[in-house]
């Protein structure tokens, strides 16, 4: 093992035999990794603060050679605790369904310095409370490509051909819709809805941050997403099980909000 230090986010912490920790973080230097921490709950710890869940820390590790093994903690010095993240149930929820894409399985062992900065800036915002709910939806969308996947918001799903305008953003294929493959039987959507993602879609995570936010569209996002990576990436966590209870994302009640928020007839109302 050679020893190497890094910066990195605590994801993962699981209590191991009596009076160790097993730590899996997202780090600046080498993606995710695991260490295990001994004697870390123990009183007299040293390294206790900088073990947090959601904490930003420097780390000294004996790195294993194997970057799927279990590497050892030296030492930990907290960088920022991050503590305001826990003194909010949603915020938590938030933080913990982006813990969760990354630690799936054989995915983001490599340094990525921009994924690192996507999770610095996540978690900064839901501790400071800037836009905790967006910030985890952006992440959600913009993490899509590490899963090999994408929504088709460039160009017509069925045709495959780009257009000026579109009529709709199907919600079961995840593609726009231009006005030659529209059928008599669809419901036109508010053309804001379809900028609204086309916009997200051009940006990156760190320039969406400066555009208004529509909440309704956000919600509406948020529940497309999390069942994408259910239903077509096979991603599951508790924590996305968890937000999936809240009584907006009931079938019933998201396809009521959903026609609410974007059938035309429901805007000129």
């Amino acid at each position: 093992m050679s020893e190497v230090k890094i910066k990195a986010f605590v994801l993962d912490s699981l209590n191991y035999e009596e009076n160790d920790k097993i730590l899996t973080v997202y780090s600046d230097k080498y993606g995710k990794l695991s260490f295990i921490s001994l004697g870390a709950n123990k009183p007299s710890s040293k390294n206790n603060f900088s073990l947090n869940l959601f904490s930003e820390s420097e780390f000294e590790i004996f790195k294993s050679r194997n970057s799927k093994a279990i590497s050892k903690l030296k030492t930990g010095t907290l960088i920022n605790q991050n503590f305001n993240i826990a003194k909010s149930y949603n915020n938590y929820l938030f933080a913990s369904i982006i813990s969760s894409l990354i630690l799936q399985e054989n995915l983001f062992y490599n340094k990525d310095s921009k994924l690192f900065s996507m999770l610095k800036e996540a978690i900064d915002n839901i501790n400071n409370e800037r836009n905790p709910f967006s910030n985890m939806v952006w992440f959600l969308f913009y993490c899509l490509r590490y899963f090999g996947a994408e929504w088709e918001l460039k160009s017509c799903y069925r045709c495959n051909k780009t257009s000026k305008i579109y009529r709709k953003f199907d919600l079961n294929d995840y593609g726009l819709v231009c006005p030659n493959c529209f059928t008599e039987k669809e419901e036109e959507q508010d053309n804001e809805f379809i900028k609204y993602l086309q916009r997200i879609d051009s940006n990156t995570f760190f320039t969406i941050q400066k555009f208004n936010i529509n909440v309704s569209y956000e919600i509406i996002i948020s529940k497309l997403i999390l069942d994408y990576y259910i239903e077509e990436l096979g991603v599951f966590s508790v924590s996305i099980k968890e937000i999936l209870k809240k009584e907006v994302y009931n079938d019933a009640t998201f396809l009521e909000y959903t026609n609410n928020v974007l059938t035309k007839h429901s805007n000129r109302d």
